[in-house]
């Protein structure tokens, strides 16, 4: 008998979509929304925000979300970060124009004392009366910051009456939303998300690899069963839409041009329905569903740019190279000998109570002793923003949401979350060991990977860093 198999069957994952295959499934097919679409709605600006609901009421009979993304979306709708999201990006971008202003005035002093004019003051008269003009200009700027900021903030948020989001999110799913598991099956499922994550089959095993991760782990797994269940029963192709860029949702994460679901998934979906799966950023959608749809007169054409520029700045990811930003560590003082969740607890609360960099690694230096340099006591201080806990601006060093967070709890599987998502070389080292490599051998294969540029001696340091976190168990 003639074979009727081609060149893709069984190979299904690999097969580029095109634009026939996204305009059937958002025809005909289930679009499942993951929860960072429905809670970024909050984070969007207010012409943004309209724009990708009016993507959202287009395509609504065709909506779906989990019962797992509506538990995530109540459990952080009200949380300090979002409500507050545009308030600290205006004040941020609000700090640095006010240090622009001062540091400005501080270079034009040490100018005039340089050169030994600090007893001519009207020779520097007209420089500080531009300066002054400028800072005026800077003010005006804040305000127009701040009146932005006011148009982006969803109003209402904690009143759920009025609040807009929660309206029209209320009438796009209304219909829309799965049912939960009965608690038998719920723990049945969170057993298997820690079955499949220690085989690293994805999605979520990335959430398990901090050390006692706890049932909130398997959010994302559950996300996925759910839609599988759901899919199942209507036998229909699925388009997922998610900001999430770990790699246990894709191939080629880091590249946005060629990113892609996993071949696992999509071949997990196959084999239960028959049918393909797709994914894609909330970007795109925005953009095949104003083309598919003629909503170009409608659908601003900078939302979709503005809109990928902010996955990409939320994602840590940078825009230019379509990779996520990793980091290199210094030594903890104290050493080998030293509790590094302690140490870095300690430093956190230095960054806390001493805003002021300056200051800061004086106290760093008062604290620790043994580090006599000013340059060394900053490379070591700098951990911080490598790991997320920090962030310096200008002469200034504060504590990120992350830093906040460990700073009050102390929480050690905080300090290793980071640890895996920032550090160069540490998903890398846990996977050499998952494959069978002995710890030993670690440094040089680190050293020799063809996509890290670690030294054996900063493949040393950082295997250091993590078997004082617990993180080289495989």
């Amino acid at each position: 008998m003639k074979s009727t198999r081609g060149l893709f069957d069984g190979f299904e994952a690999q097969r580029t979509p095109i634009e026939s295959d996204y305009r059937a499934v958002l025809r005909n097919g289930l679009v499942v929304l993951d929860t960072n679409v429905l809670l970024d709605l909050y984070r969007m600006s207010a012409p943004v925000r309209e724009d990708m609901l009016t993507v959202l009421k287009t395509i609504a009979p065709r909506l779906w979300i989990p019962h797992q993304v509506q538990v995530e979306f109540w459990n952080v709708r009200q949380s300090n970060d979002l409500i507050e999201h545009h308030d600290k990006k205006a004040n941020s971008a609000r700090d640095a124009l006010r240090s622009a202003i001062v540091k400005s005035r501080n270079a034009l002093e040490d100018w005039i004392n340089n050169i030994h004019l600090g007893n001519s003051p009207d020779f520097a008269k007209p420089m500080h009366e531009k300066l002054d003009c400028a800072e005026e200009l800077i003010e005006d700027i804040v305000k127009m910051l701040e009146a932005q900021a006011a148009k982006d903030r969803v109003p209402d948020i904690r009143d759920t009456n009025k609040d807009p989001v929660i309206q029209a999110l209320d009438q796009l799913l209304k219909g829309r939303v799965g049912a939960p598991y009965d608690p038998q099956r719920h723990l049945e499922e969170v057993h298997r998300a820690k079955e499949r994550a220690g085989k690293r089959i994805p999605p979520g095993y990335m959430d398990f690899d901090k050390k006692d991760a706890d049932e909130q782990a398997a959010g994302d797994y559950l996300v996925w069963r759910q839609l599988l269940d759901e899919a199942q029963v209507r036998q229909t192709e699925v388009l997922f839409v998610t900001r999430d860029i770990k790699e246990d949702w894709w191939r080629n994460h880091k590249y946005k041009a060629a990113r892609l679901p996993r071949v696992e998934l999509v071949d997990e979906l196959r084999d239960l329905t028959g049918h393909r799966l797709f994914m894609v950023e909330p970007s795109v959608l925005m953009q095949h569903v104003s083309k598919e749809f003629s909503l170009e007169k409608t659908v601003d054409s900078t939302s979709v740019s503005a809109l990928r520029h902010f996955e990409a700045e939320e994602s840590g990811v940078d825009n230019r190279s379509g990779e996520k930003a990793r980091y290199r560590l210094a030594q903890v003082p104290g050493g080998r000998t030293a509790d590094y969740v302690e140490t870095i607890w300690i430093m956190a609360q230095m960054v806390e109570e001493n805003p002021r960099l300056a200051i800061c690694l004086q106290k760093f230096m008062e604290t620790f002793p043994s580090v006599t340099l000013l340059p060394e006591a900053r490379r070591r201080l700098m951990s911080l923003v490598s790991l997320g806990i920090a962030d310096v601006k200008d002469n200034q060093i504060v504590l990120t949401d992350a830093g906040r967070r460990f700073v009050e709890n102390r929480d050690g599987d905080l300090l290793r979350r980071l640890l895996m998502e920032r550090i160069e070389g540490a998903s890398e080292a846990r996977q050499m060991l998952r494959e069978g490599g002995q710890v030993s051998e670690l440094k040089y294969r680190l050293s020799s990977h063809p996509e890290l540029e670690l030294s054996t001696t900063q493949s040393e340091l950082l295997l250091r860093w993590m078997s004082k976190l617990n993180l080289l168990s495989a």
